[in-house]
């Protein structure tokens, strides 16, 4: 039975112990279906190496042939570039990374066998509502570790974006799947197709040929999906920041930690903007760097509150206080509250609000200059026209 896509092998055909029974997927380089393993009696998902913009599909016998014989050699290497992708992901064994079965050639093209498991991808979760801090951060972690992982063996992915990240129906595990690393290859060489790239995910530079590309390169892109978290939308085309750049005009993507501080910690925004800094050498150089700047502990600062504030300016009132002890007001005709409430202790003068007793609280007096006295030496104090309690 035919499916809905032209292009695609019918439901039903059958390669080795493969029986095809969908189409999950098709991008500008490969079909993706899902199939039925006879010989383990389980689900597999298989990409087919099929470059549209090269190729087309012989309805007769259903192999892939080039369309000209000017695209015959393009054809050829990118297959060769297909089947080494095949053995770089089969060469790991990370439970977020696609796990590759094997792969073989039939029909004059390629196909990789994959697990496949049930789930959807973080674009459809998006779709859904919005994913809170705890909930990303639990997403974030694995991607983090299955991305240095691929990093550290001297790969990229290329093409990370949310419908490249799917999310197991058993424990909302993600897993990186539809790698770029072929495809860009293929661009690179090809250059008279049209590069590959993720609008508002790819960095810059992915829209050139021959620009140096690392781990910064798989960060911007990763970056990008958190900023679509945080935001509900995508982030502005790389390309057009750099305009604006040209011609000296403000970034016009605003920052995480302007859209998101309402929700997200600062820590974790600033470090999504860390990652989606347009230059290259602006931004984390690898995994390490940028998960460090998400994950650890920043140094805490109490701020000094009010009331200790407070507390320490009485204080030192008190020593002040103290230290010239004796307070006569000068000889005038105001009156005052605290007049001739001398107490026998000579170090304090008795305040007629408090019953007798003695302390710091400041009553209302009028206006008029004070002074003290010791044995040694006479302070005068200014008062306003009104202290208040």
């Amino acid at each position: 039975m035919p499916t809905n896509n032209p292009n695609a092998l019918p439901t039903g055909y059958k390669i080795h112990e493969y029986h095809f029974q969908d189409v999950l997927g098709q991008g500008g380089f490969g079909i993706t279906y899902l199939a039925h393993d006879t010989e383990l009696n389980a689900p597999v998902a298989i990409k087919e190496y099929f470059p549209n913009q090269l190729a087309v599909r012989d309805s007769n016998n259903y192999t892939v042939q080039p369309k000209s014989p000017e695209d015959t050699k393009n054809f050829t290497w990118g297959l060769k570039r297909f089947i080494k992708e095949a053995r770089t992901l089969a060469s790991f064994n990370h439970p977020n990374i696609v796990h590759v079965r094997r792969f073989f050639k039939a029909n004059n093209t390629a196909y990789i066998v994959m697990d496949y498991e049930k789930g959807y991808n973080l674009y459809k979760r998006l779709k859904k509502g919005p994913i809170a801090e705890a909930e990303l951060m639990q997403l974030l972690q694995p991607l983090l570790e299955g991305l240095k992982t691929l990093h550290q063996a001297g790969y990229l992915h290329r093409d990370i974006k949310p419908a490249n990240i799917y999310l197991r129906t058993k424990d909302n595990t993600p897993v990186l799947i539809d790698f770029g690393m072929a495809r860009h290859e293929i661009c690179d060489k090809t250059r008279s197709m049209n590069t590959i790239v993720s609008p508002g995910y790819s960095p810059f530079e992915l829209y050139q040929s021959g620009r140096e590309q690392g781990p910064w390169t798989d960060i911007y892109a990763l970056g990008a999906v958190l900023y679509h978290i945080i935001s509900g939308t995508k982030p502005i085309e790389a390309t057009k920041r750099v305009n604006a750049n040209i011609y000296e005009e403000p970034d016009p993507l605003t920052p995480a930690l302007k859209i998101g501080h309402n929700h997200y910690s600062k820590q974790l925004l600033k470090a999504i903007d860390w990652a989606l800094k347009v230059r290259e050498t602006d931004r984390p150089k690898n995994i390490t760097a940028w998960t460090k700047a998400i994950y650890s502990k920043q140094p805490h600062h109490n701020p000094i509150k009010w009331t200790t504030l407070l507390t320490l300016t009485i204080c030192l009132l008190l020593t002040f206080y103290t230290s010239c002890p004796k307070i006569k007001p000068d000889d005038t005709n105001n009156k005052t509250s605290i007049t001739n409430c001398k107490t026998s202790d000579k170090n304090s003068y008795r305040d007629p609000l408090r019953d007798g007793g003695c302390g710091p609280e400041m009553v209302t007096i009028p206006a008029g200059i004070f002074k003290q006295a010791t044995k040694n030496k006479q302070c005068s104090t200014a008062l306003p026209s009104a202290a208040t309690k």
